[in-house]
This record gives C-alpha cells, structure tokens and sequence, in this order.
C-alpha cells in the first residue's frame, strides 16, 4: 500500500470511530463493564438548568438532536471510508468533504452553546477539534504523491525486537488491566460502608468508578442499618480533599435521632 494511501485511511478510520463511538457513548451511558460512559442527559439537565429552563424537555430534545447530527457524521465518514477501500478516490474526496463541513459545522454549534453555557473548558476543546478538523482536511486533500513507494513491512532486527518488546508490554498491560478491572468493578456498585468521624457524622469514601446508583445503595444499607437515625444534611467534600478528581468522591452525613 502507498504512503498517501495510508495515511489517507488512517484519517478516514480514526474520525469515522471518533463519531460512531461518540453515538455509543450517549447509547449506554453512565459505568458499564469494561465501559466508563458519560451521563450527557445530567449534563444537559444541568447546562438548561442554568438559564432557568427545568423542564427535562429541552435536555431531551437537545442531546437527541446532538445524537442524530453525530450519526449522521459518523455515516459520512463510513461512506467516504468504503469508497477509499473500493479505490475511487473522487467519490471518496466528495464525501468526505461533506463529511468535514458537517464536523465543522457541528463543532461551531458546541462552541456557540460552550458560550452560552458558559462552559469555558468544553469550548476550548471543541475549538481544537475544529482546527484538527482543517488539518485533517489540507493532508487528506493536498498530501504529496509524487516520488511516493509502497511501504516495506519488513522489519529489520531492531524493527522485530522492537516489535516483540511492545507487543510483550501490550499484552502485559492487557492482563493488568483485565484483572484490575475484575477485582475492583464490583465496587462500582457495592454500598459503601460509612465511618462515624463525629458524633452522629458519617464519612463515605467512595471508590473508584463509583456512582449514582453507589450512592442509592450506600443510602439505602445506612437507612436499613441505622434505624434509629434520620438524615439531616449531606455534604460533598470540598476538590482539595477528592483525591481523584471525576472519579472519587467524599461525603458526609449528617444525622440525628430520630
């Protein structure tokens, strides 16, 4: 295979999976097995929330929208990859083209909501993925072809002991996370068992990976554990005592006698 035509695929192959996950990740959102989706209706909830519109309405109608504007990206760029493999490359310059205006579109309106939101982090990233969207355009488009050969795949002896030193890290790697993941995903679900730090104050350490449906067992075993109690006020700790930020969480409750 030419170089041109590589780098051409690699393109084609690295946006098309970046939509398509993109629309899975709002298919099973939330922890999943193997999978650390993201709640975009909670986020959507709260980004309406801040200009005073409650209703879950507009959140659903507009992360639908969000959802259908992805896929259909995400067809663009299938379309313009299967034509690349089927070799004509004027169909696939066509398509993908379109596929390009359509990111670039879509990338604009998060940026106008980022402002309207005022979600100055998101914005940032979707005005870098709108440049990575030009670049990828200008090497798709006016990469060099002349005195370009086929790429050899004949390694050399450091080529192999290269090759084998990372597919031996990879594989040791794999296996590391695979038991990780086994050991530790039952506790994203597991009630957390709370300490009594003062009286009637109770201190939940929540682990890796945990969320809300953490926190309605953790809630539920402390109520069927403590009978005698009634909660009176639950405090979230401040970021400087979350060790892992986004995926640890500190709590306290408070209680008294009922």
């Amino acid at each position: 295979m030419k170089e041109r035509a590589i780098l051409r695929s690699a393109i084609l192959v690295f946006w098309t999976l970046f939509w398509g996950l993109s629309v899975v990740d709002k298919i099973i959102p939330d922890v999943q097995f193997l999978w650390v989706g993201k709640d975009f209706f909670a986020l959507f909830i709260k980004f309406f929330g801040s200009l005073g519109l409650k209703d879950p309405l507009f959140a659903t109608v507009a992360l639908a929208g969000v959802s259908g504007l992805e896929a259909i990206n995400f067809s663009l760029y299938l379309i313009a990859l299967l034509s690349l493999r089927n070799g004509d490359e004027a169909i696939t310059d066509t398509w993908f083209f379109r596929a390009i205006l359509a990111s670039v579109t879509l990338f604009s309106l998060f940026s106008i909501a980022d402002q309207v939101f005022g979600d100055r982090f998101q914005l940032l990233e979707h005005g870098l993925f709108w440049i990575v969207l030009i670049a990828s355009w200008i090497v798709f488009k006016h990469a060099p072809i002349s005195d370009e050969g086929p790429v050899t795949w004949t390694p050399s002896k450091a080529g192999r002991i290269a090759l084998l030193t990372g597919s031996a890290l990879t594989m040791l790697t794999a296996f590391s996370i695979w038991n990780f993941s086994n050991a530790t995903f039952a506790q994203a679900t597991a009630p957390v068992v709370g300490e009594e730090v003062v009286e009637d104050i109770y201190k939940f350490d929540f682990p890796f990976l945990a969320d809300k449906r953490t926190w309605e067992a953790t809630v539920n075993a402390f109520m069927e554990g403590h009978p005698g109690l009634r909660v009176r006020y639950i405090y979230t700790g401040p970021s400087e005592l979350n060790s892992k930020k986004k995926t640890h969480l500190l709590l306290y409750v408070f209680t008294e006698p009922k």
